[in-house]
């Protein structure tokens, strides 16, 4: 799956006929599919901060959702499936991870943070389905073992204590977070900085837009280097 969005992408960026052969200088986007093995790595080339400024020159918006932040220090990118549940049900993300298929990205609002709806057991299960990793709006537990994970967990709160597996929640319906829709098929870009979310019909678009935008940044890095002051390599008075 993940492999034809890539090819897909790149067809995409030639029949635009669009610009793009220097990224930090030097390596065209077909370099930077052809120069890294995983799938997902040109993707992880961009960080959140360059989607999110391409995302909101494009759509005047700018994606991200504040209070979510990784809890192991892992990438995450992939398309959305939704989960929404009560904080006293974890069984909800366990119907979540069924639903998911392999590169998706679990991403679940809990209503209320009191109780963690996912941990160890749901991450290793995920991780075991390679299913890419998972978002918890809401609690999660288990920081110990999820630190010592190859599997990227996001959440906004970690605490000891879970509900009940009760699966009494919904899977794959449209979510909305810190005024985010957050859309089954989406896409979402994590890192250190947080995380973004792109609507699935600007994926393109945006890329095309943080591919310009990175090359941008690399410049103004040679010419700080240079010794050339930001204010002027900005234009600012």
């Amino acid at each position: 799956m993940r492999s034809w969005l890539v090819k897909s992408w790149w067809k995409r960026l030639q029949h635009h006929r669009i610009d793009l052969m220097k990224i930090e200088g030097k390596i065209s986007p077909r370099k930077l599919l052809e120069n890294f093995t995983g799938e997902k790595a040109p993707f992880f080339r961009f960080s959140t901060p360059q989607i999110s400024d391409a995302l909101h020159k494009i759509s005047g918006y700018n994606g991200a959702i504040h209070s979510l932040r990784p809890l192991n220090k892992r990438k995450i990118f992939g398309p959305i499936v939704t989960a929404k549940t009560k904080d006293y049900d974890w069984g909800t993300s366990v119907k979540a991870i069924d639903c998911a298929s392999e590169s998706d990205v679990i991403f679940i609002m809990a209503e209320g943070d009191d109780n963690a709806v996912w941990g160890e057991l749901t991450s290793k299960t995920a991780k075991k389905k390679k299913i890419a990793g998972t978002i918890i709006y809401g609690a999660c537990r288990d920081l110990d073992a999820i630190g010592k994970l190859d599997f990227p967990v996001f959440s906004k709160k970690v605490v000891p204590n879970a509900g009940k597996p009760l699966a009494l929640g919904e899977v794959n319906i449209e979510l909305e977070c810190e005024g985010v829709k957050v859309r089954p098929g989406d896409y979402v870009f994590g890192d250190d900085s947080g995380i973004v979310i792109v609507p699935r019909e600007l994926l393109d678009i945006v890329m095309e837009e943080a591919l310009r935008i990175k090359d941008k940044e690399s410049d103004i890095r040679r010419q700080i280097e240079d010794g050339i002051p930001l204010s002027r390599i900005l234009g600012l008075k």
